[in-house]
């Protein structure tokens, strides 16, 4: 995900927890604005403990990747929940070219350790099996003992000339302690360290199992996906933003409790053809998803539950249908015309004794959207010495959202945020070296999620308006060197005038790659983030963060050596923040009342990795 051109992530939680994510003006948090899949699986989770749209990716190993799709934009009739901003596809390797094993170490016990099982073309069911175990401490003074353990499968069930079947499974475990966020101002006034930590008791325990089953047929004219998935996950986080802000004795831990099953079905069909000679394809499909979901919020003291906020079992159902049909009017114009629509089904239980606990929930109810999507392609302009493949593009078109279920049933409402969005923009390559994009875009969203520091997790708030511009370039300097630059900046308000907290306005990724035929590799880069509004009324603002990495790698015969340094200028920086109200242990004892400010994860200092990966066979 860091190499991922307009995106940038963060942790602020020990490692375990879901990145932020920071994507054409949302500060998406884990996910509540950016829809992520797996192989067609979905990532986020609706209704979820810790915040709506959380993506926890941690259960993906990065050597099994083959290639990752972004989409910007809401323009995109196939993606529907949390595809405001835009989405990420992941897609995994079918099979890998030889078996390997990877060993790493580095700064603050960094151990990584990873095996990929390939037999040659021509075993039975052509088996892809890959193992990683991680574990990281981490900088802070508080151990992260950060432990992670991951195994992905692949196999053929059966394959013809134009059809296949195919089964991926995934384990995944997780433990990991955290420092949390920490009060500036008590690092300013030098009464905790950047890397000390109010809470040591933090820290947090998941896991999420996949099963997936997927047909493609495919011949010259058409193509047939039929998938069934099925996931098992489970999320214990126990944390403390607010401090002694509420309860000067306890403290003001919280534990968020999600354990879920979740199963879904994707089914799309695509076609070429011709009509009244003109150039044609219809895309069509279906989707579906039901979450079964334990979910609480509880007040704990060093992971002692002592009260019961909230505990419910949430039912959530959702269907899509969407068709997209393009066509291509002449040699210089190809549109594409879409329409999705979505219904949503909730119930929501309370467990227990509704006496017993502090906001006891439940109800039912259900909604539906559709959503049209509008897009023209131009390429007026014949290549020639100066530019080639040149477009111009102009996409409009409506997206959404889902709110918790615990939110949706008592709204009153009862209506699913919509997103609006339109842009214009141009592609081309100039000299056969340099890629260039530039855009343009506007976007409305109905409900914006604000941050809640005393839950840690997001609420609905009021209306937002964003526009920004971006801009992407490759370079190819010489066959064997390139450079990439992406540059974008937002402009992000509510209706009534008052910033978007946290939405990133100005950043920057840039970086040169060497990939020698002597077999030297390398990469450096360096990802910048501006300065950001932390509170609606811009009173506060984040500092900026400027920070360079550089990875090489030597590759000689059946093996690869490499080391990665990360943070080069060994920059004072923060990978998280969010701006609430605290109040810390000395201003307890001192009698003084909680105070609103800026709360962050310090991010890494210098840290350097070395290993190898042995190709076995």
């Amino acid at each position: 995900m860091r190499l991922t051109p307009g995106l940038i992530i963060g942790q602020h939680h020990g490692g375990g927890k879901a990145d932020q994510i920071l994507f054409r003006g949302f500060d998406s948090d884990h996910g509540t604005d950016f829809a992520v899949f797996v192989d067609g699986i979905p990532v986020n989770m609706v209704s979820h403990a810790h915040g709506q749209g959380y993506a926890d990716l941690h259960w993906l190993i990065p050597e099994t990747i083959e290639k990752v799709e972004i989409y910007k934009g809401s323009y995109f009739a196939h993606l529907g929940d949390f595809a405001t901003s835009g989405a990420m596809n992941i897609i995994t390797k079918k099979r890998d070219k030889d078996s390997t094993l990877t060993v790493t170490g580095g700064s603050y016990d960094t151990q990584r350790y990873v095996g990929i099982l390939a037999p040659p073309e021509g075993t039975l069911f052509k088996p892809y099996i890959a193992g990683e175990i991680y574990h990281n401490d981490g900088v802070f003074k508080n151990p992260n003992n950060y432990i992670r353990y991951n195994i992905l499968s692949k196999f053929n069930l059966f394959s013809t000339a134009n059809s296949n079947l195919n089964f991926l499974g995934t384990f995944f475990k997780t433990g990991w302690n955290a420092s949390g966020e920490v009060p500036a101002r008590e690092v300013r006034e030098k009464i905790i360290g950047r890397f000390g930590s109010n809470d040591p008791s933090e820290g947090g325990k998941s896991e999420r199992q996949n099963l997936s089953f997927i047909y493609n047929y495919a011949d010259a004219n058409q193509s047939f996906t039929a998938q069934t998935w099925g996931s098992w996950y489970k999320l214990q986080l126990w944390s403390n933003f607010s401090l002694f802000l509420n309860d000067e004795v306890n403290g003001d831990g919280i534990e968020q409790n999600d354990k879920r099953f979740l199963v879904g079905n994707n089914v799309n069909y695509r076609r070429n053809y011709s009509l009244w000679g003109l150039p044609m394809e219809t895309f069509v499909g279906f989707q579906s998803r039901f979450d079964h979901i334990r979910v609480g919020l509880f007040n704990q003291n060093n992971r002692r539950r002592f009260e019961t906020e909230s505990d419910n079992l949430v039912r959530q159902t959702s269907l899509g249908w969407f068709a997209q049909q393009e066509i291509k009017l002449t040699d210089w114009l190809r549109t594409q015309l879409g329409v999705r629509v979505d219904n949503f089904w909730y119930n929501v239980a309370q467990l227990g004794d509704p006496d017993t606990v502090t906001n006891p929930i439940s109800g039912n109810g259900s909604a539906s959207i559709a959503n049209p999507k509008l897009n023209f392609i131009f390429t007026p302009f014949t290549d020639n010495n100066v530019a080639k493949a040149t477009n111009l593009f102009l996409n409009f078109g409506g997206g959404y959202h889902s709110n918790d279920a615990r939110v949706f049933v008592q709204d009153k409402d009862k209506k699913i945020p919509r997103y609006w969005s339109g842009e214009m923009g141009a592609r081309s390559r100039f000299f056969d070296r340099l890629d260039a994009t530039f855009s343009y875009w506007r976007s409305y969203l109905t409900s914006e999620l604000v941050f809640v520091g005393d839950e840690g997790t997001f609420e609905p708030s009021g209306a937002s308006r964003r526009h920004g511009i971006e801009s992407e370039f490759r370079y190819d300097i010489l066959p064997w060197l390139s450079h990439d630059l992406d540059l974008s900046y937002t402009w992000a308000n509510f209706v009534n005038g008052d910033k978007v907290p946290l939405a990133p306005r100005f950043l920057a990724f840039t970086g040169l790659t060497a990939r020698h035929d002597s077999g030297v590799q390398a990469r450096l880069q360096m990802r910048y983030i501006g300065r950001r509004y932390g509170i609606e009324d811009g009173s506060i603002l984040t500092p900026t963060s400027t920070v360079f990495d550089l990875f090489l790698k030597y590759v000689w015969q059946r093996y690869e050596f490499f080391v990665q340094f990360q943070n080069l200028a060994n920059t004072k920086w923060r990978s998280a923040e969010h701006v609430f109200e605290s109040r810390t242990a000395s201003e307890v004892v001192a009698g003084l009342p909680g105070q609103v400010g800026a709360h962050f994860t310090p991010g890494d200092p210098f840290t350097a990795k070395a290993g190898i990966t042995i190709h076995i066979w």
